[in-house]
């Protein structure tokens, strides 16, 4: 009497090994691909942070590089204080509120926890209606505080009154979130000199 030929089927021993195997297969690719989707949503969003930082860093490079420094009978146009700084300057044409006269007071502070820049059209002679609200735009938002500093004469200031204009500005923005992306220092030369 022959003996049948065996199957060429698994044992169910060998099954529950694969099935063992593939079941670690399967949660190290989960936990991979989670790892993955969660590092590129960060990654975007420090792109996104660093982009507008990126542009509010542009701007502020061209309202102080263009800082008004004043005449004989109008000294003072920038005034700085350790939180904040109002200056006289050209905007930038995009956001002038007319292309034929870019000059304006400016005002950079934290509000609410956002870096607001705050501006006017400058008048030049005396105002015979009341002038309308300075216009607000906020730059950053999720901003803790702001530190300036001035350099004159050698040394960093943390105000400015004096005349004529520093010969540095520095703005140091810290966000709301400690452990989140450091914001490098913002470090501007004003070129304007005055011609009186």
């Amino acid at each position: 009497m022959t003996r049948p030929a065996p199957d060429g089927g698994f044992t169910l021993l060998e099954l529950l090994v694969a099935l063992v195997v593939f079941s670690i297969l399967l949660a190290g690719l989960t936990q991979g691909t989670r790892s993955g989707l969660t590092l590129f949503g960060r990654q975007q969003a420090m792109l996104a942070g660093t982009g507008q930082l990126a542009e509010v860093d542009r701007l502020l490079r061209d309202i102080i590089e263009e800082a008004e420094p004043g005449s004989q009978d109008d000294p003072r146009t920038l005034t700085g204080t350790p939180h904040g700084i109002a200056l006289r300057s050209h905007v930038p044409a995009g956001i002038a509120p007319s292309p034929l006269n870019r000059l304006c007071d400016l005002r950079l502070s934290v509000e609410g926890g956002n870096l607001v820049l705050s501006w006017l059209a400058h008048r030049h002679a005396i105002a015979l209606t009341p002038r309308p609200p300075p216009r607000q735009d906020i730059l950053i938002s999720g901003v803790s505080r702001m530190e300036m500093g001035y350099f004159a004469h050698g040394q960093w200031q943390t105000s400015w009154t004096g005349d004529p204009l520093p010969e540095l500005v520095r703005i140091r923005i810290f966000p709301t979130d400690e452990h989140g992306a450091h914001w490098p220092d913002i470090v501007i030369a004003p070129v304007r000199m005055r011609h009186d």
